[in-house]
């Protein structure tokens, strides 16, 4: 996908590049010659120029509070105006090149990745025009970035070590911990030394290639920064720009061979795709952060925005990616959450519950969200236990079930024994916030009561597979049915809660996230009808938005999906192919007025999870093909299903000419009934 400066789109952001360890957006030079102020000014609320690594934060202290530190900005200096530019986004290779154009005339190709097994960042220059030999120039610089942040940063040292420059540091965050930075060329170079960084001067001529190469690590959890540097270097040359491109190309070709959709829906597929890579960037070594960036909530994990990339990686087929997710709540998270909601004094006989954190570092030692009524959400809390049963539902991995299975209880346990409230037989969920802008305080709101439903059956059924914990199952069943009869609801439909003055998408969560109500259900659908004609003031997270939101839309996509309507499930979904950007990723909000957050995690997974929902359902031995999407469109896929199967299908005109259904490897076609 490519952007070029002709075009002049008030949405355009950089792309990103991530290996899960480090991650920032380069710009058409491939470098990070910009900061958050300067795309402020146009408009859009987004990153900054630098380098992040996960887990890296500052303290919890001030307006900087767990932030993530900045690995340094570096620049290229051709000496003159940028005039024109283009930019292609490679996502099959997870690379970017692009071309260039300076008022001197020089033309310059690049082409530059983040290597997917090591923080190495390639950028290759190939001078295609240049007026004889010409001085070019790399400046990096570690700080800078943040007056703030930069109190808690030393440079230890600046140096040339051969021809590599140096920079030294120590960082003073929610941990200690010292590195460096090591860069430089590929050619002969004369290498400068400031306070806080490096100057890389080099001359070149037409038709020259020259190689910039960025490394950086630290001793964060006891590695040994300066062998793993020493190996980096070594990588660099034995392998070349080259080579370690191929490795690069061959990860993400693996990672997009594992599942595909093609339809005759151009914009379709260039979301589907671009969301994939998405999803794969800001998935850290720990878990899907929302952004891989301090302009997304600072890389912070959010459950309930997990679940939707974890989803659709499940459903696209990526279940070893999928898996990091209860596994960060499993074995980073729980701990503290059983701490906040546990009994003080625990012993023998204590039962374990577990209150989430809204928002998560990678370390989970505290809170880390800022004062706010999104305090007292609890809806995210059942989506931890729901993940862990969804994950055994598409891999049948029992043992990992068993594993999780305290988890799954332990969120169960804190909705029955501290959000359960009971009167003169009706049960109902306590005072609590449910979607932010509903305000807080809501007694028995209809998204927390369906995600208390879902989870307590998640938890029952859980149970029932380990054979084990029959006494709490049985009270999760009853409570969950008791739960369900008392959903606020007029005589006419559902709604967000009783006495509410606005509309909700909030009403759509009885089958997304939580598929707790039958697909014909009448006052759900009355419910849904009433936010079709009246919600549009209601359609973004936030009040100053207008219309409805990417995710918005395909959260309304996933809910007539599963009821297996085809003609709203498409229209809902194309109202968020208005909110793509220059390489069709999605926004938070992609308005005329307000434009936030692009690469936006939670929109690209609910996206990707729509459309798998749209074009594969599986019911018990019944494998329904488009069920939700219009067959008038041509569409072929291979995507994963519950029962640990995968489906590969192709629809053409209208009908069905290949459907193929694996499990473990081999061919169980004739254990399904298979329907167009």
């Amino acid at each position: 996908m490519t952007y070029s400066s002709f075009q002049n789109r008030p949405d355009y952001a950089p792309p990103m590049l991530s290996n899960g360890d480090i991650s920032f957006a380069p710009d058409a030079e491939g470098t990070l010659g910009y900061t958050y102020s300067d795309y402020l000014k146009k408009g859009i609320d987004a990153y900054d120029g630098i380098v992040v690594r996960s887990a890296r934060r500052t303290a919890l202290c001030n307006t900087i509070q767990a932030r993530l530190f900045p690995f340094g900005k570096f620049i290229f200096r051709e000496g003159s105006h940028l005039t024109e530019w283009s930019q292609t986004l490679m996502t099959e290779k997870g690379c970017i090149e692009s071309d260039c154009l300076y008022e001197s005339g020089t033309k310059i190709h690049s082409q530059s990745f983040i290597h997917p097994e090591a923080n190495i960042y390639a950028l290759q220059k190939t001078f295609l025009r240049v007026k004889g030999t010409q001085t070019f120039c790399y400046d990096i610089d570690l700080c800078g970035y943040c007056e703030q942040i930069s109190r808690y940063m030393r440079v230890r040292y600046t140096r040339q070590q051969g021809n590599v420059g140096v920079i030294g540091f120590t960082m003073f965050g929610m941990d200690v911990f010292t590195g460096e930075i090591h860069v430089f060329v590929d050619r002969e170079c004369a290498i400068t030394t400031t306070e806080t960084g490096i100057k890389l001067s080099f001359e070149a001529a037409e038709g020259e290639t020259v190689t910039f190469y960025y490394a950086v690590e630290d001793d964060w959890n006891g590695v040994d920064f300066s062998s793993v540097l020493v190996q980096y270097q070594t990588r660099i040359r034995q392998s070349g720009f080259e080579k370690m491109l191929e490795e690069c190309a061959a990860y993400f070709g693996a990672y997009y061979s594992l599942g595909y959709v093609e339809t005759g829906d151009e914009a379709l597929n260039r979301i589907y795709q671009t969301s994939l890579y998405s999803i794969r960037c800001n998935t850290t070594n720990y878990s899907i952060a929302v952004g891989f960036n301090n302009g997304s909530w600072d890389g912070r994990f959010f459950a309930f925005d997990e679940y939707t990339s974890f989803l659709g990686l499940l459903g696209a087929n990526r279940l070893d990616l999928a898996k990091r997710v209860p596994l960060f709540r499993l074995k980073r998270c729980l701990p503290s959450a059983i701490q906040r909601a546990s009994d003080c004094h625990r012993n023998a006989n204590t039962e374990d519950m577990a209150r989430f954190h809204w928002e998560t570092g990678e370390v989970d030692r505290a809170e880390l969200s800022p004062d706010g009524n999104w305090l007292d959400h609890i809806f995210h809390i059942p989506l931890v236990g729901i993940g862990a049963f969804n994950y055994y539902e598409y891999s049948q991995d029992a043992d990992f079930l068993r594993e999780c299975y305290p988890m799954i209880r332990a969120c169960a346990k804190f909705m029955t024994k501290h959000m359960v409230y009971t009167d003169t037989g009706r049960y109902y969920i306590g005072k609590c916030t449910d979607l932010e802008r509903l305000g807080s305080s809501i007694e028995n709101p209809f998204m927390t009561a369906c995600g208390a439903i879902l989870l307590l059956q998640c938890c029952a059924k859980a149970a029932e597979i380990l054979e084990t914990d029959d006494a709490y199952a049985r009270e999760c069943l009853r409570i969950s049915e008791k739960l369900l009869e008392n959903l606020p609801q007029t005589e006419q439909m559902y709604v967000p809660h009783l006495g509410c003055a606005q509309k909700s998408i909030a009403v759509f969560a009885g089958k997304f996230p939580f598929d707790v109500l039958p697909d014909r259900d009448e006052k759900m659908l009355a419910a849904w009808e009433d936010f079709e004609i009246n919600g549009a003031a209601y359609g973004n997270m936030y009040p100053w938005g207008s219309g409805i939101s990417p995710w918005y839309a395909c959260w309304k996509a996933l809910g007539y999906a599963r009821t297996k309507n085809p003609e709203k499930a498409y229209a809902s979904l194309k109202q968020a192919y208005r909110s793509a950007g220059a390489f069709s990723e999605l926004f938070e909000i992609n308005e005329e007025k307000v434009r936030c957050r692009p690469w936006f995690a939670t929109a690209a997974g609910i996206f990707v999870s729509a459309v798998n929902d749209m074009l594969l359902q599986v019911e018990d031995d019944h494998i329904f093909i488009m069920p939700a999407f219009p067959h008038s469109v041509d569409a072929r896929f291979k995507l994963a299903a519950k029962g640990g199967i995968t489906v590969e299908a192709e629809v053409r005109g209208g009908r069905l000419l290949h459907a193929a259904v694996l499990k473990n490897g081999m061919d169980v076609t004739d254990q399904y009934t298979v329907t167009l």
